[in-house]
């Protein structure tokens, strides 16, 4: 499955499993379980549903995530 970057502190992770099954288990969770992007990231980790790797050094700063930002489409 194709790398991913995660706007938390520009974390680039790979989906180990289709993005249905990450949008059905999120779906699941509970609402304490979902306060921040953070810790859903780490319930994903934690299910075996994501990896996080670490050639990327973690940012909030978008700039280092120039190279794959995607901009919004023009209406």
């Amino acid at each position: 499955m194709p790398e991913r970057i995660m706007k938390y502190g520009g974390v680039k992770f790979r989906n180990l499993v289709p993005p249905v099954k990450i949008n059905r288990y999120v779906n699941k969770l509970p609402p304490n379980k979902k306060d921040s992007l953070f810790e859903v990231a780490h319930e994903l980790v934690d299910a075996g549903m994501i990896e996080v790797l670490d050639d990327r050094e973690h940012s909030t700063i978008d700039k280092d995530t120039v190279d794959v930002q995607i901009p919004n489409a023009k209406e």
